[in-house]
């Protein structure tokens, strides 16, 4: 971008400070901002971030925020012949991540699409279909239909509600994909509901057209030439809340047919003209750019889409063209405002930006227009109001350059438009001049439909590489599904890279009593079943400090508590995913090591509920799944060790000094000791609860197998592992079950707001330190509790060092973090992006039958609530 860096004008004597060095931009900087078709970018609600490779027809996948990266498979005519396709120029997932389709256009020949389907795992992919288009009717714009009904929040009292279906219905077909051409149609492409084969058919959008599933429309656009056909070459697609109506926007340019040249045969070689012919300079002919222009108009389009009970009806209508966008259009996108208590219906807006490069001899002039849509009311009953187009709102960026327009979604019933604005020109601090990045714009909201900036929002500034100074800009971005970072790719061939960028945010405090807009938006994406990753992101800045953190997380769980009566899991995934990312991007070694024993406890709890839930499943009554021994053997050692780390810690813990002893440093230094994370066992009331059930899993699974006369040497084996588990941990299961009782019906008198604070921070607040005193010094004086079997293990005096205890962190690495037992590595296993746990749940085919039924409840997601992904070979 920055095609100059150098020190301002004059020389710098040795008594004056060094000058900045400055940069400015040309023309040339900003031209692949107006290339056609752009290069594209999807974010998908699972967190990958989609962008086709720069020279190969190839599809690259990458999750944020972890390194977790892929390729996504090709179908069989790009294996079989990449160099005849170029890389694809559109990108889109579906709502429910399960889909993903993508264009691959053809180097002379037909065009390429192909629909995947998502397995389990986020980098598994499967072509599913794939057909071609022909060259001149390659795919410009796709948008899905029949996603599910989006969420939005109210900013003040944090109540969410569900917001009207957008566009029409499709009650029998998943995916629904609507496609706009080049030449000027629309396809509706899906799959029926129990039908394997995908379907297509098409209608018209340049005149009114009828089509349906047994009666495609097969008119063709007429051209407007002999000479010369046109193309669209830009498009967007629009739904509305609570109306069934698809708007169909289009933008056009007029190439020139090519004359093919003559054979030998045609012709004879000797035409019988003279050599010294000079050429007629008379007769002037236009060139291929000249007869190439944009047109200056924008098609809009109204489309149905209807369901009769049998087969699927798709028409369309023509609406008044704008006729006076002028211009090399950017980006045109249309914006849907839902609708609020004082205003039933959502307003639609068409949003254009252009880029005027003149002759190419200053920086171009940017500009957006805004066109507001107007419904009319039906004259009749069973008659739909038509949609008019209003007057426009123009906008001219003096200062700077407009690069991206990307809509917002509706999280607070607002909506707006982030724009990306580019300096022209710039100093850089000589005494910064070894930064690895510099600013060059700034990223704003604007207001719909006056397209002035909303001061209400924050201005995020635009950062680049200062090695790409000089040589390139981010040419498109897309916004995360959050909106709290924007994603934008560069034009370098050579190299698909991608820049992070903060989306502008609204100002708001940290208080008990107002909502931080950042809580607002988890509650959303919570409930939508979107990742939370992009804003996870911004609680794992070194810049917000933990208490900060914990308030964020405190007003998440009480709207959740609030929305859904809580779930306890569900709290407990996020806390996970807060303080691991923490921990991941830490620099201070104690905040790291804090961060880390908090989501480790985090992960503790929500794997005790885990363990039960197995329990329950492998459990009729007092008779269990004798198959399924083993498992429950796996899942009873586990909870046997996390109970010997709690219980040890609440040895270490307690105060064995005399309580009249004047000496209080002793009482400072246990008052801090607890307030260790992993003391939430024993303060919160579910966690409590869980462990409780846990604990009497085991009891009742160990009195179980007392019982049994095996009569097999496995059973005999299982039934003697489980006894030496039990009765060689130092712990007495019932008289540590008795002091758990005790301490469980003084932690039910804890407020809920005790509770939310205690799991946000994942620690016991100070409100809690009465009883959990109590319970540890009970603890480290109870019968129940062998503190040398505890302590000293028999294996680990094999090595002679029983002071260098077994980390339980490095044994948990080569755990299932499902079921508890010893990764096999029978079998390609899963990862999960959130904890980073792996598993070979329902991967090993040596397993038992009788697990295959319950297993499923782990299958799309970890016990975190985590997406899995595919462990690489």
């Amino acid at each position: 971008m920055l095609n100059d860096v150098k020190p301002a004008a004059g020389s710098p004597s040795k008594a004056k400070p060094k000058e900045d060095a400055t940069w400015n931009c040309g023309w040339w900087d900003f031209q692949p901002l107006s290339d056609y078709p752009p290069r594209p970018v999807e974010w998908s609600n699972s967190s990958v971030i989609f962008t086709a490779h720069a020279l190969q027809p190839l599809i690259l996948a990458r999750h944020f925020s972890s390194s977790k990266q892929f390729t996504i498979p090709s179908p069989p005519p790009l294996l079989s012949n990449p160099s005849n396709y170029d890389p694809p120029t559109i990108i889109t997932t579906s709502p429910d991540d399960l889909w993903l389709f993508s264009f691959f256009p053809g180097k002379g020949k037909d065009g390429l699409c192909c629909l995947w389907q998502r397995g389990i795992e986020l980098d598994n992919w499967t072509v599913k279909e794939w057909w071609t288009f022909a060259s001149n009717a390659g795919v410009v714009a796709a948008n899905w239909l029949g996603g599910p009904r989006e969420w939005a929040i109210d900013p003040t009292t944090g109540v969410p509600a569900r917001l009207p279906i957008r566009g029409p219905r499709t009650p029998v077909s998943h995916p629904t994909l609507l496609f706009v051409t080049q030449d000027h149609r629309l396809i509706v492409c899906y799959l029926r509901y129990y039908v394997p084969t995908l379907k297509m058919f098409s209608c018209s959008l340049l005149q009114s057209s009828v089509a349906s599933e047994r009666q495609p429309d097969n008119s063709q656009s007429p051209l407007d030439d002999v000479g010369s056909v046109r193309i669209c070459i830009n498009a967007a697609i629009g739904t509305t809340y609570g109306d069934p109506s698809i708007f169909i926007a289009m933008r056009s340019q007029v190439f020139p047919v090519p004359l093919s040249s003559p054979t030998p045969d045609q012709f004879p070689l000797d035409l019988g003209l003279s050599l010294d012919m000079e050429p007629d300079l008379t007769e002037s002919y236009p060139t291929a750019q000249e007869e190439c222009v944009e047109e200056s108009i924008i098609e809009i389009s109204e489309v149905q889409l209807q369901f009769d009970g049998t087969v699927m009806v798709v028409s369309s209508k023509n609406i008044p063209a704008i006729e006076n966008a002028s211009g090399r259009l950017k980006d045109l996108c249309f914006v849907c405002q839902p609708p609020v208590l004082e205003r039933l219906h959502s307003t639609v807006h068409l949003v254009a930006s252009f880029l005027d490069f003149k002759d190419y001899i200053s920086l171009p002039v940017s500009s957006m227009k805004c066109y507001p849509f107007s419904k009319s009311e039906p004259t009749t009953v069973g008659e739909r109001g038509s949609w008019t187009v209003q007057p426009e709102v123009i906008r001219v960026f003096d200062s700077g350059i407009l690069a991206h327009v990307t809509p917002s979604k509706p999280v607070h019933y607002d909506h707006g438009l982030y724009v990306s604005i580019y300096d022209i020109s710039g100093t850089q601090p000589r005494q910064k001049l070894k930064q690895a990045e510099i600013t060059i714009g700034h990223i704003k909201v604007l207001k719909i439909p006056e397209l002035t900036d909303d001061d209400t929002w924050e201005v995020a500034p635009i950062f680049s590489p200062v090695h790409r100074i000089g040589r390139e800009v981010p040419i498109d971005a897309v916004v995360s599904p959050g909106q709290n970072l924007l994603c934008a790719i560069f034009p370098s061939p050579w190299s698909s890279q991608m820049s992070i960028q903060k989306l502008p945010r609204l100002p708001g405090s940290f208080s008990e009593t107002s909502i931080p807009p950042l809580a607002l938006a988890f509650v959303v994406a919570t409930i939508s079943n979107r990742s939370t990753d992009d804003l996870t992101h911004a609680l794992s800045q070194p810049s917000m400090p933990p208490s900060e953190v914990a308030q964020v997380l405190y007003h998440v769980f009480t709207l959740l508590d609030r929305h859904s009566s809580g779930d306890f899991a569900l709290e407990l995934g996020l806390t996970i995913e807060s303080y691991r990312s923490r921990a991941l991007r830490s620099s201070n070694v104690h905040d790291r090591e804090r961060a880390d024993a908090k989501w480790h406890t985090a992960h503790d709890m929500v794997s005790v509920a885990a363990c039960n839930a197995i329990f329950n499943d492998c459990t009729d009554g007092e008779e269990y799944q004798t198959d399924l021994v083993w498992q429950m053997i796996d899942l009873s050692s586990w909870i046997m060790s996390l109970l010997e780390r709690l219980v040890k810690e609440c040895i270490l813990s307690s105060d064995f000094s005399d309580p009249e002893s004047p000496d209080s440093s002793s009482s400072s230094r246990i008052a801090r000791a607890l307030d260790s994370p992993m003391f939430l066992h024993l303060v919160h009331p579910t966690a409590l609860q869980n462990l409780r059930v846990s604990l009497g899993h085991v009891k009742q699974f160990r009195n179980y197998l007392a019982g049994l006369t095996p009569r097999t040497e496995n059973a005999q084996l299982s039934r003697e592992v489980l006894l030496d588990l039990v009765e060689c941990s130092g712990i007495d299961v019932s008289g540590l079950d008795a002091i758990l009782e005790k301490l469980f019906k003084s932690v039910q008198e804890f407020n809920d707001t005790e509770v939310r604070k205690a799991l946000a921070s994942c620690q016991p607040s100070p409100s809690m330190q009465i009883p959990l005193r109590e319970v540890v010094n009970s603890m480290s004086q109870s019968p129940a509790l062998n503190k040398a079997r505890l302590f000293i293990k028999s294996f680990e005096m094999v090595d002679g060092q029983p002071h260098i205890p077994l980390d339980h962190l490095q044994k948990d690495k080569s755990k299932d973090v499902v079921s508890k037992g010893l990764l096999l590595h029978r079998a390609r296993g899963m990862n999960c992006l959130r904890c980073g746990g792996k598993t070979e749940y329902g991967k090993d085919h040596m397993a038992s039958r009788s697990i295959l039924v319950w297993e499923k409840s782990w299958a799309r997601r970890c016990v975190c609530g985590g997406s899995w992904a595919r462990i690489d070979s």
